[in-house]
């Protein structure tokens, strides 16, 4: 009884201080949206989209998966960009908030949770169409290889039945900074996580879980500085389903340490240094479904190499690896090409379309004018020859205005007298 209070009472203490793993599904519009209007909005919100991407709701988020498919991937943080790039280091040009701190680690647990739990709230889980009846039955060949591959993907493996955690054990876990909580409620699987102690977790902080080794279940080492040898402690997590240890000191010499780990379902190992040697030794975990390589010196052929030898593996390389990028470039170019010739072909029936149409309007014209025509003529014959006008009447010549009556001559004057000359008077006086 005591054993199960003190869980519980960790657990409590642990919802309180640490959001991030509660037992509850991560609500998106009280605390995922005030995250993303606090630090993404400016450049992703209602009035600025920056790359076409805007995060202020949950339609525009889910607008932004139509262009960027792998925004948000339900169940997979580390496949998410939106979680990958807010983890980036604070030197990469690609972290984001651009010109602005990191998140608090509080708040990016709440995030991963978040996305890890399906992404509630943006992502709605589509129903799986069942398959279309076979034409006719499928040769009893056929059939016994399609059951022989299918038997390839081992069962899942039921929960352990555990007895519960020595709560002294557990008391020491909290005291040097981890988060103890259940797998769910009076379950004694516990999920432990070091992400948000104050100090990266060492040899001395991993060495406590050996009191709690059939217990712990779901372990988070990310960003811890534990060695190789410290590690050793963790083959004896016979229980282990998912382990995070992205961004730590771990080696390849560390992850031979995971071999015996046949229950591990989950391994991230994102920014560390293992090599292809390292994945050598993960080719006997049989339930490994995610393993997570992104930014690690392992070589694409190794890592599809370990994919295809264990049935349901998924391995992420980052969707920035150069071999993923080439075969996401090479896939979009193939699908631009297929673009292109439907664009063309489009064209080409539509300037056919249009010469087409060209023609008939030439077409249709002149027979517009033809019968246009047809009927002008239709219209001269009917209507009567117009009358000639009549002449215009002559207008009455303008009455010749009188002639201005002449002034009668001026009498003449009488001849003035001729005065007899001198002479003549005296003739005539003797005569």
């Amino acid at each position: 009884m005591f054993r199960h209070t003190f869980v519980f009472a960790t657990a409590i203490s642990c919802l309180v201080s640490a959001p991030a793993l509660a037992a509850e599904p991560v609500d998106f519009t009280k605390q995922i949206q005030p995250i993303l209007m606090e630090h993404c909005a400016s450049c992703h919100g209602e009035k600025k989209g920056s790359g076409k991407l805007r995060l202020h709701t949950i339609k525009a988020i889910q607008e932004g998966l139509t262009v960027h498919e792998h925004l948000v991937v339900a169940g997979k943080p580390k496949e998410s960009e939106l979680y990958e790039r807010l983890t980036l280091p604070a030197d990469h040009k690609k972290r984001m908030p651009k010109k602005a701190d990191p998140l608090p680690k509080e708040k990016l647990e709440l995030i991963r949770l978040w996305i890890e739990q399906g992404a509630l709230g943006v992502i709605v889980a589509k129903a799986k169409p069942a398959p279309p009846a076979p034409a006719t039955p499928p040769p009893a060949e056929s059939k016994e290889k399609t059951e022989s591959k299918e038997k390839k993907v081992p069962a899942e493996l039921p929960l352990p039945e555990v007895a519960a955690a020595p709560a002294e054990a557990i008391g020491k876990l909290t005291g040097a900074g981890a988060q103890v909580m259940p797998l769910f409620a009076e379950s004694p699987l516990l999920q432990v996580s070091f992400a948000l102690s104050n100090e990266p977790a060492n040899d001395a902080n991993v060495a406590l879980l050996a009191a709690t080794a059939a217990q712990v279940y779901s372990l988070n080492l990310a960003g811890s500085k534990a060695t190789d040898e410290g590690l050793k402690t963790l083959s004896k997590l016979q229980n282990l389903s998912s382990l995070h240890l992205e961004n730590s000191t771990v080696t390849d010499a560390g992850v031979a340490q995971l071999a015996k780990l046949s229950r591990l379902k989950y391994l991230n190992l994102y920014g560390t240094g293992i090599t292809d040697a390292g994945l050598a030794h993960l080719e006997g975990l049989k339930h490994l479904r995610n393993l997570y390589l992104w930014k690690t010196k392992v070589s694409y052929d190794v890592a599809m190499a370990l994919q295809e030898k264990i049935p349901g593996l998924q391995v992420n390389l980052g969707f920035d690896h150069p071999v993923v990028v080439r075969k996401r470039l090479t896939k979009d170019l193939e699908r631009t090409k297929k673009q292109a010739a439907e664009a063309k072909a489009s064209e080409e029936k539509l300037t056919k379309d249009l010469e087409t149409a060209r023609k008939q309007k030439e077409a249709v014209q002149k027979q517009l004018d033809a019968i246009s025509k047809e009927l002008a003529d239709l219209d001269g014959d009917k209507k009567p020859a117009a009358e000639a006008k009549p002449a215009a009447e002559a207008k009455p010549a303008a009455k010749a205005k009188p002639a201005a009556k002449a002034k009668p001559a001026e009498k003449a004057k009488p001849a003035a007298k001729v005065k007899p000359a001198e002479g003549e008077k005296k003739a005539d006086k003797v005569a």
